[in-house]
C-alpha cells in the first residue's frame, strides 16, 4: 500500500510537469509577470515651485520642545547689537537652573555651550540666505544656514565667556562651532542642534565619541515650514543622522580649517 501511494505521488508530479512543459512560452511569461506595477517608493517629490513644501513621508520625532524662547522673542525691543546680546545673556542666567534640569547637564561650560547651539537652532529655520552685517540684521532674516548660524552662535558664546572657535570645510560644505570644555574641544552644531564630545579633527581620526540630539523643528510634525529647504535641494534631516558618524561612515568633501567669518560683525571679537 505504501508503494502504491508513492507511485501515485510520482504520477501527479509527472503530470503537472508535463502540463508546464507543454504550455507555450508566452503563457509561462504571462504567469511570471506581475499583475500590476508596484507604486514608486521615492521619499521626496521635488516641486517646480521654489519654497513649496514637497510631498514627503517623514519619520517625525516626538521630542518635547522647544525649551527656550527664540532669539527674536528674547531680544524684542533691542536697538543695538550690544543691547540684544545683553538680553540673551540675561535670559540664559535667569533660566540656568531650569535648563540644567531639562538638559541634565552639570558641566557649566557645556551647559552654556548647549544653550548657544540650541537657541540659535530653534530661532531661525534652515535655508538659503546671505551673510548679515550685524546681530540685529541676522535676527530679522527668515532663513539661516550653517555659516550664519555659526557666526551668531559664536558671538553668543563670546558674550557668555566661553572659549570657542569656528570651523569650515574647504569645500564650503559645512561650518560649525567648537567650544573648549575642560581642556577638550567639543562640537556644538547649531545647524542640526547636536552636541558631539570631540573636535571634528578628532572625529576624522575615527576616535570614539558621544553625542546628543536635541529638539529640532526639522522633525516636528507641526513645523512644515522648517522643511522648506527640501525643495531647494538640501536635506538637513539626513545630515542630522550622518553628522555623529563623521570620520566613520560620513566623510564630507573638503578639509576643516579655522574660519574668520565671525569677524564679519566685530573685528575685535575674542576667540
Amino acid at each position: 500500500m505504501k508503494r502504491n501511494f508513492i507511485l501515485m505521488i510520482a504520477l501527479v508530479i509527472a503530470f503537472a510537469a508535463g502540463m508546464v512543459i507543454n504550455q507555450p512560452l508566452t503563457a509561462l511569461v504571462a504567469q511570471a509577470e506581475p499583475t500590476s506595477t508596484p507604486a514608486p517608493t521615492s521619499t521626496y517629490v521635488y516641486p517646480d515651485t521654489p519654497n513649496e513644501l514637497p510631498a514627503a513621508n517623514l519619520v517625525f520625532e516626538r521630542v518635547p520642545g522647544p525649551d527656550v524662547l527664540t532669539l527674536q522673542a528674547i531680544t524684542a525691543g533691542a536697538t543695538t547689537d550690544a543691547e540684544a546680546m545683553a538680553m540673551v545673556v540675561a535670559y540664559y542666567h535667569d533660566n540656568h537652573d531650569r535648563l540644567q534640569m531639562l538638559w541634565r547637564e552639570d558641566n557649566e561650560a557645556r551647559l552654556a555651550g548647549i544653550f548657544t547651539m540650541y537657541v540659535v537652532h530653534i530661532s531661525t529655520i534652515y535655508g538659503e540666505t546671505t551673510y548679515p552685517s550685524t546681530f540685529l540684521e541676522y535676527l530679522q532674516q527668515p532663513r539661516a544656514h550653517c555659516g550664519t548660524y555659526s557666526v551668531a552662535q559664536g558671538h553668543i558664546a563670546a558674550a557668555l565667556g566661553l572659549t570657542w572657535k569656528m570651523y569650515e570645510l574647504t569645500s564650503g560644505w559645512h561650518g560649525w562651532i567648537e567650544i573648549l570644555i575642560d581642556g577638550q574641544w567639543e562640537m556644538f552644531d547649531a545647524t542640526t542642534n547636536q552636541w558631539i564630545s570631540r573636535s571634528a579633527l578628532d572625529l576624522l581620526l575615527d576616535v570614539p565619541r558621544e553625542y546628543r540630539s536635541f529638539y529640532t523643528p526639522l522633525l516636528d510634525a507641526s513645523r512644515p515650514d522648517a522643511r522648506l529647504h527640501l525643495s531647494e535641494g538640501y536635506n538637513m534631516e539626513l545630515f542630522r543622522v550622518m553628522l555623529p558618524g563623521l570620520g566613520l561612515f560620513y566623510n564630507p568633501p573638503g578639509e576643516p580649517f579655522e574660519s574668520e567669518l565671525p569677524y564679519l560683525w566685530d573685528a575685535t571679537l575674542p576667540l
